[in-house]
């Protein structure tokens, strides 16, 4: 009996150790998990103080040593949060707590993308990054697009940091396919280091390089690959290398990823490959997407009037699949009066019900009706040809069912990254608007945020904590706010979840909230989402992301009713007597810029029947963003452009000048018109804007003044010529 008791109290002891060490275990793991979660939060405070700024002094004027020394400790910093994240992620894998999410997105998009954020890296180095994509492989596809980018950059950077000459190509083919599934292989071949046999074995184990003296010469912490091939297995894919020392790696990854809803066999997945017809009666519009086409591996054909479009629609059609038209391009400047007619025809016609239009708009906005269908998209005729594949690729390879209209042109929906169609960045960037309410404790943090806020044009106004953020809020005066999440007396999960009930109390419109916060652990996005929160932002906060992000959110909200207005202002003319003569390549004589100032008041003077546009910032002599461009697509060809508009823009001026003589207003809007487009193609945007508004006002019969109108339009001509020709020179 003592026997079988003392046996019993063993095994109760046993039991008991057991328990003890498996809480113990628990007990450790979960302090494991607090210990990152608050490192996390630690470490990205101090340095969501230092990039940022960083970021910020890169774009102030210095020395060039200074400017040397600040991308150092730029890059440093940027290379101490990779590092930070690839021991969080390696964490959340060790505790098999990282989730893949399933998104619907455009492949695409996001190896430009890809491409676009390492090709300057790549240049520093004298390496070509080019990417190779299949013209078999869709393009949308639902998946974790965050996970494949990561593991595509990861593999990208890693084939930029082995290898010191030569070329990284990125390579993706279509393995097969099943009912609901693509089956994709991803390759990055470099001309690097390469690999023997001994060392392959390590590359995919945690901490880990090919040998030690890799890591002091290269650097990293060895977790890159382990973390890519943890992802792959989640993905239920493969990752491997192949590999010979001295002639380069190619590290490749197989992943099986979903077919989009509504992806058909029939559908074409790229401009690459594609036939266009192009309608326009504007000479350097042809010739810049004549010269561009090429590269987008599509034939490019071109006509000037609509009833010339449609025959050559119908020749292509009867001519069978491969002679077919895949895409039609409508420049708005040069058929806005018969596009409608077009447009019309269009939808009537069954053989044409299914052709994707892009109509190319200038500085007008488009005639509604034409935004009506699933197969328009609406682009600005000045944005970049690189930036226009892009939206053209995507726009076709987005299912129609994927499709939104939205009254201003097709743009994709949610599921896919959204196309920017403004002319230019500072444009995008000026039509943020709005006023954003940053909570932060944090002192610096607040400092950084305010200077990323107002230098996106945007107005800001700070709370300390969220008790004092729900009291302005109530005042109904900010249209977005920024959030922070570990705040003292009210965090930021609490503070918005008060204020959801409230706008349901009250029935108010959501207001966008978006989180901004050092927590970077799993599931912290999910905690703020289920606060109520719309969008988050991890910091350091990337200024990209953070103008990204604002201009999703400021568009989708309606602006405040109750937030004070301005009191409204007269417009003013492009160049007003007290405004600085703006900035130019090459000046014209100073006594003309003035002659021109005193004209713009008198001659635009506004009309009480209806406002011209407003003038918005002074616009400079010449736009250096559009001339380069233009030169890089042109090349030895654009100075016969320039010269072509230089004989071509007196002839107008001269009809302008004999129609204002003759107070002929109407027969200023044709002459106006074209030299409002056509400077603006050239970059020549004051000239622009005084001719838009000549336009405006002749259109309108709102221009009191003609002959100083034409007058100051003559100034700006030759401020530009004097500056287009210096240029040349």
């Amino acid at each position: 009996m003592k026997a079988l008791h003392r046996e019993l109290e063993i095994h109760r002891n046993l039991e008991r150790e057991l328990v003890e060490a498996r809480q113990a275990a628990e007990s450790a793991v979960m302090a494991k998990g607090e210990f990152l979660a608050t490192m996390s939060h630690e470490i990205r405070t101090p340095l969501n103080g230092i990039i940022p700024m960083l970021d910020l002094l890169m774009t102030s004027k210095m020395a060039p040593d200074q400017q040397d020394f600040l991308r150092t400790a730029y890059t440093s910093s940027r290379q101490m949060l990779r590092i930070v994240d690839d021991i969080l992620d390696f964490s959340k894998l060790e505790a098999n707590k990282l989730q893949l999410e399933t998104t619907s997105f455009n492949l695409r998009e996001l190896l430009d993308s890809i491409i676009r954020l390492l090709e300057k890296p790549a240049e520093t180095k004298g390496l070509r990054l080019n990417l190779q994509l299949d013209p078999a492989v869709r393009l949308a596809l639902r998946g974790d697009p965050v996970r494949l980018r990561q593991i595509l950059t990861n593999l990208v950077s890693n084939a930029l940091k082995f290898t010191e000459r030569g070329t990284i190509s990125v390579i993706v083919t279509r393995k097969g396919e099943s009912r609901t599934q693509h089956e994709l292989r991803f390759e990055v071949r470099d001309t690097g280091i390469g690999i023997s046999k001994e060392n392959m074995g390590n590359l995919f184990r945690a901490f880990s390089q090919a040998d030690a003296p890799t890591t002091r010469l290269y650097g990293g912490t060895g977790l890159g690959l382990v973390i890519c091939k943890r992802i792959v297995d989640l993905m239920g894919g493969t990752i491997g290398v192949d590999s010979e020392p001295g002639r380069g790696s190619t590290f490749w990854f197989e992943v099986p990823l979903l077919k989009a809803v509504g992806d058909m066999q029939g559908q074409r997945a790229d401009i690459n490959g594609s036939r266009i017809l192009l309608l326009t009666a504007d000479d350097a519009l042809r010739q810049r997407l004549h010269l561009a086409a090429p590269a987008w591996g599509a034939q490019l054909t071109d006509c000037e009037t609509t009833q010339d479009s449609l025959s050559k629609l119908r020749a292509a059609q009867t001519r069978g699949a491969n002679w077919a038209i895949n895409l039609l391009m409508v420049d708005l400047n040069s058929v806005r009066s018969t596009a409608i007619s077009l447009h019309r025809n269009l939808q009537r016609l069954a053989e044409f019900e299914s052709l994707p239009v892009v109509y190319l708009k200038g500085q007008d906005a488009p005639p509604p009706e034409l935004s009506e269908g699933h197969q328009v998209l609406v682009l600005s005729r000045t944005m970049g040809s690189a930036e226009m594949r892009t939206a053209i690729s995507t726009f076709i390879a987005t299912p129609p069912a994927a499709k939104v209209n939205t009254g201003g042109g097709t743009t994709l929906s949610s599921e896919f990254a959204e196309i920017e169609t403004a002319p230019a960045k500072d444009a995008a960037v000026a039509a943020l608007q709005g006023r954003v309410l940053l909570v932060e404790d944090n002192p610096i943090n607040q400092k950084v945020a305010q200077s990323l806020i107002k230098l996106l044009g945007l107005e800001c106004e700070t709370a300390d904590h969220g008790g004092i953020a729900i009291d302005k809020m109530r005042e109904g005066k900010f249209d977005l706010v920024l959030m922070d999440c570990q705040m003292p007396i009210k965090d930021g999960y609490t503070a918005t979840t008060e204020w959801r009930q409230y706008e349901s109390a009250n029935s108010l419109s959501p207001l966008p909230i978006i989180a901004m916060t050092a927590n970077a652990m799993a599931g912290d996005r999910q905690k703020c989402l289920d606060s109520g929160m719309d969008d988050y932002l991890s910091k350091p906060v990337d200024r990209r992301l953070l103008e990204a992000s604002l201009a999703l959110w400021l568009q989708r909200s309606p602006r405040r009713n109750s937030a004070p207005k301005p009191a409204a202002v007269a417009p003013t003319a492009p160049l007003s007597a007290s405004a600085p003569t703006p900035a130019t390549v090459a000046d014209a004589p100073r006594a003309a810029a003035q002659n021109a100032a005193r004209f713009a008041a008198a001659a635009a003077a506004p009309a009480p029947t209806a406002a011209p546009p407003p003038a918005g910032p002074t616009a400079p002599v010449l736009e250096m963003e559009v001339v380069e461009e233009l030169r890089s697509i042109m090349g030895a060809e654009y100075q016969g452009l320039v010269k072509l508009f230089l004989e071509d823009a007196p002839l107008h001026i001269e009809r302008l000048r004999a129609a204002a003589a003759g107070n002929d207003i109407a027969a200023m809007v044709a002459p106006a018109h074209t030299l409002k487009s056509s400077s603006a193609n050239l970059g020549a945007l004051a000239l622009s804007s005084v001719a838009k508004r000549i336009e405006f006002g002749a259109r309108t019969e709102s221009l009191p003044k003609p002959s100083l109108a034409v007058l100051m339009l003559e100034n700006e001509f030759r401020r530009a010529k004097a500056a287009l020709v210096a240029l040349n020179a």
